[in-house]
């Protein structure tokens, strides 16, 4: 119903809902630096920040925070983090203060150490490991 009891004459229609987009990339998180797929970087980061690696990456990396490699990325580095979560390829060693995670589509070859370590089903791991309670990163 419209102003002064007159009607409406514009149509009701249900608003529609945005489709979601097919394979979209993993959202970062707040305050979070991207490396996009395209990107190739050879050098060494040091960062606060958490890191989403996209492209391909060679050198060395550190983070008080987060480091995740995505299903595209490709790293070959030696990463120290509080965590490192593995869906793409690492070649390097990787050692998390807190947690390391290789996902079912991850792939690492290279030493790891953490406190705690999960590796999924379908994940690829060559190399050594070690637990260790508050492992330095």
């Amino acid at each position: 119903m419209g102003l002064f009891g007159k009607s409406d004459p514009r149509p009701s229609h249900p608003p529609t809902e945005p489709e979601p987009t097919p394979h979209a990339p993993p959202r970062p998180a707040a305050k979070s630096t991207v490396m996009g797929e395209k990107t190739r970087y050879v050098g060494k980061i040091d960062t606060s920040e958490s890191l989403l690696i996209l492209g391909h990456f060679d050198g060395e990396i550190t983070s008080s925070s987060e480091v995740e490699v995505g299903e595209t990325g490709d790293v070959k580095a030696t990463v120290a983090a509080r965590s490192i979560a593995i869906s793409g390829r690492v070649t390097g060693d990787c050692t998390a203060s807190d947690r390391l995670e290789i996902r079912s589509s991850g792939k690492l070859n290279g030493s790891m150490k953490a406190a705690r370590i999960s590796i999924a089903d379908g994940a690829e791991f060559k190399g050594t490991s070690q637990m260790a309670a508050g492992a330095k990163s």
